[in-house]
């Protein structure tokens, strides 16, 4: 069994000791994102790695987590999976974000202060929903009736063009 996360840590102070820590942490404590949600039932569970590049101290993680969503089409409950990885460049103020290479995203911290690991693992959370939540399979009613009915209009449509549309330009000539 994975421990519990902690809430608050020195980001940067643990980048220069290079942590290393994997946990779970409950969704109801990521407010934020349960309101996105249909239930804040579960947990996440991260692996997350401090480090530093050069001059860069940064935080390279994975998470993971079941979520309930709304789905947009049938509005019914919906599980999506999150699966995500990242790699957050820990910056101080707008010129280190100028700074920070490519490959990281910027991530504002303050120097000798406690940063909540929770509000960063939500933010990431919050990242990788989908813009429209929907099934992965017809779901709607009205969906489906919908293409049903344009299928049986196609086959419809496809029976009446089997004759030739010039055929009676043929007995003008």
């Amino acid at each position: 069994m994975k421990p519990t996360l902690p809430v608050q840590l020195n980001f940067l102070q643990k980048a220069k000791s290079g942590l290393e820590i994997q946990g779970k942490m409950p969704l109801k404590h990521l407010k934020r994102l349960c309101e996105a949600l249909l239930s804040d039932e579960g947990e996440l569970e991260a692996e997350l790695k401090f480090g530093k590049a050069g001059p860069i101290p940064y935080i390279q993680g994975h998470v993971t987590a079941e979520l309930e969503l709304k789905c947009q089409r049938c509005m019914q409950s919906m599980h999506y999976t999150v699966d995500n990885h990242f790699k957050l460049g820990l910056v101080l103020n707008d010129e280190h974000i100028e700074k920070l290479p490519d490959e990281y995203e910027p991530y504002q911290v303050e120097e000798d202060e406690n940063s909540r690991l929770a509000d960063m693992l939500e933010d990431e959370l919050l990242l990788a929903l989908p813009l429209v939540a929907k099934h992965d399979f017809e779901c709607s009613e009205y969906v489906q009736s919908t293409d049903s009915e344009q299928h049986r209009k196609s086959e419809v449509d496809s029976s009446e063009n089997k004759e030739n549309p010039f055929a009676s330009l043929k007995d003008l000539l």
